[in-house]
């Protein structure tokens, strides 16, 4: 058999298995727990994708160790279409900076498919904490450094409370969880002082009156939400953001990563989708799997240099 036909024979086989693809029900691996945003996310695109397919999607919640066990699950896994791994720039695009080994590597381990959403944080307050507004957190940093805790169960948590710490020349002490819901839950109960939580954990229990916002972490106030000031306006030139997006393990069948990219931008579009995500402040950014590579390459480096002017690198 020449090398030729061994190709168009592959090729054939990769066709067939494209168009019968999925004939079976589909996993989500989501590295962080039930409630966070990233399993809002994942949850609302599985709904959508199993409703387009005829096909049931499990969402496989992996949280733990800043994503790394539900990555080296996802990486792990065959490479048949039928995992997904739906992450963030912790797995993507920090940890390959913080950590000296990972189980997983953050480019060669995955395919891409596509980038689903971004989206800012809410800085949040335990209620009894005297403080009203960013320049008073910063002042009682200043009045008693070391003293203040901030919980984050993701790298984006982290990395956006590491940057404010950095950017107001403040000493705030930081507890890591497996899960910003759990973060959530131990600054209810006055545990830890502060976090910088995605909204799907946190913006509840600000809007209900058991913690308080005191700002967001975008550039600029966000529509619906004016009451919230951006960080920037007191810190001059801070930004911090999330993304998600969706991979496949190395070695998927190309096909199968266009099939899924097609039905993944088609459920983005859905008014289902569109009404869960409304209530995250999140805006889409779906591409093709060439942009989302050359996305993450970019949050990579700039990740970096985050990271190291934080400090968070494993020591």
């Amino acid at each position: 058999m020449t090398w030729f036909v061994a190709v168009l024979l592959v090729s054939a086989a990769n066709t067939a298995y494209c168009q019968d693809y999925p004939s079976r029900p589909i996993r989500v691996v989501v590295p962080f727990g039930p409630g966070t945003g990233t399993d809002v996310v994942a949850r609302a695109i599985g709904a959508e994708v199993g409703h387009r397919t005829g096909q049931p999607v499990i969402i496989d919640n992996r949280p733990g160790a800043e994503g790394q066990i539900g990555a080296q699950a996802a990486a792990t896994a065959a490479p048949d279409g039928y995992t997904l791994f739906i992450t963030t720039q912790t797995t993507q695009a920090m940890n390959a900076h913080i950590y000296r080994s990972l189980a997983y590597d953050p480019v060669r381990s995955f395919a891409p498919v596509t980038g689903l959403t971004r989206g800012p944080q809410i800085v949040m307050v335990r209620k009894s904490l005297p403080v009203q507004s960013i320049a008073d957190l910063v002042a009682l940093a200043k009045a008693k450094p070391g003293s203040l805790t901030f919980g984050s169960g993701n790298g984006s948590s982290r990395g956006g409370a590491e940057l404010f710490r950095m950017m107001a020349k403040i000493d705030l002490v930081s507890v890591p969880y497996k899960s910003q819901t759990q973060v959530v839950s131990d600054l209810l109960g006055d545990t830890i002082d502060l976090t910088f939580s995605d909204f799907s954990a946190g913006l509840a229990a600000v809007r209900d009156g058991r913690a308080r916002g005191l700002a967001v972490t975008s550039r600029e106030r966000i529509p619906g939400l004016e009451a919230y000031p951006a960080v920037a306006e007191t810190i001059p030139g801070y930004e911090m953001w999330a993304w998600s997006a969706c991979y496949v393990p190395a070695g998927t069948p190309h096909a199968v990563v266009l099939k899924l990219n097609a039905l993944i931008r088609d459920a983005l579009e859905s008014e289902s989708v569109k009404r869960t995500f409304a209530t995250t402040a999140a805006s889409t950014f779906p591409g093709t799997p060439e942009e989302l590579a050359s996305f993450q390459a970019a949050e990579t480096e700039r990740w970096g240099k985050i990271i190291e002017f934080a400090g968070m690198k494993e020591p």
